[in-house]
């Protein structure tokens, strides 16, 4: 019988949580409190005491930690097993998961097995008095929000957008540790890890000011870096410059991105449709520069110029290096 149990996976490098599962918990923690379920934060492997301390923390009622050294760097097999394992045995009603590299493999992987429905890239979370909850996704190229229910199937899955939701804190907040330990013998790992590298890009959703470039620019986003290293900004990307590989994709924005905060955004030569928009919806002041006076970016923009961006910024710079 499933349990009126709502869990978080926790994903950490290291010592450290990802933010997005912060985020999540701080969400899941509001919707459980109205309904009167309780909230997990899941964690793998052999973390430090403090780890679990700061889920709680940050809105888990409790922390199921599942112990094995071999849990300490992700692996696809050995995740799915010990999680696999473990939802079958508690029965939570919900399984949320950030939607990072990780997470969209251990999400897709986990959802298959445990023949439930998975609901992908959420940027809204609710739940009703059934115990459903439901999940936003962008749709139709970002065109509208879609909900989406798991009406039979249990546990309700799902991948959330990082920057999406706010964390929630409580340095006084307690809660229990319960510690199982797989049994993972008879799993095989099929991944080696010979080697780790990690690029170190900046989480945009925590950007105080930020430039997004878009097809506006041609391509070149040569003037983009330039007018951020002069403004102190840090650069995101629509989806199209990301999916021509000019720029990593950990820089997008939008959707299938980052959502900014950012207390002040931006945007040169981005057409603004709403895949792109979503993202930028919770920014304090949005600047657009595009070339097409009917543009939609100057819907959601608070300041507006039309003009052609590979002419206006040059001038920018210009004016900000003579300054300087």
């Amino acid at each position: 019988m499933t349990s009126n149990d709502i869990w978080v996976f926790i994903e950490r490098d290291g010592d450290e949580i990802e933010e997005v599962s912060l985020e999540i918990l701080g969400k899941a923690s509001e919707i459980t409190r109205a309904f009167g379920y309780s909230l997990t934060g899941v964690l793998l492997g052999t973390p430090n005491e403090e780890v679990a301390s700061e889920t709680i923390r940050y809105g888990a009622d409790k922390v199921l930690l599942i112990k094995h050294e071999d849990l300490n760097t992700y692996s696809n097999d050995l995740y799915v097993k010990s999680l696999f394992d473990s939802i079958n045995k508690e029965m939570p009603s919900a399984f949320l998961i950030g939607a990072t590299p990780y997470g969209r493999d251990l999400a897709g992987r986990l959802a298959a097995k445990l023949r439930t429905g998975l609901t992908a890239n959420a940027i809204t979370m609710e739940m009703n008095e059934k115990g459903e909850v439901i999940f936003g996704v962008p749709a139709y190229g970002g065109k509208i929000v879609a909900e989406i229910v798991c009406e039979k199937a249990r546990p309700q899955m799902s991948t959330v957008r990082p920057g999406t939701f706010n964390k929630v804190y409580d340095p006084k907040r307690k809660g229990k540790v319960n510690t199982i330990v797989p049994d993972l013998t008879k799993t095989q790992n099929r991944v080696k890890i010979l080697e780790r590298n990690v690029s170190k890009i900046k989480d945009l959703s925590k950007s105080e000011r930020t430039i997004v470039g878009g097809n506006g620019t041609g391509g070149d986003i040569t003037l983009v870096k330039r007018l951020a290293e002069l403004t102190n900004c840090d650069i995101g990307v629509t989806r199209p410059l990301a999916d021509r590989g000019l720029v990593p994709r950990d820089l997008q924005v939008g959707s299938t991105g980052y959502s900014l905060k950012s207390k002040i955004a931006l945007i040169l030569g981005v057409s603004g449709s709403e895949h792109f928009t979503s993202g930028i919806k919770d920014c304090g002041t949005v600047i657009s520069i595009d070339l097409d006076e009917k543009s939609e970016i100057f819907n959601h923009s608070d300041y507006c110029i039309v003009g052609d961006v590979s002419e206006i910024v040059p001038l920018v710079i210009q004016k900000l290096e003579g300054e300087r």
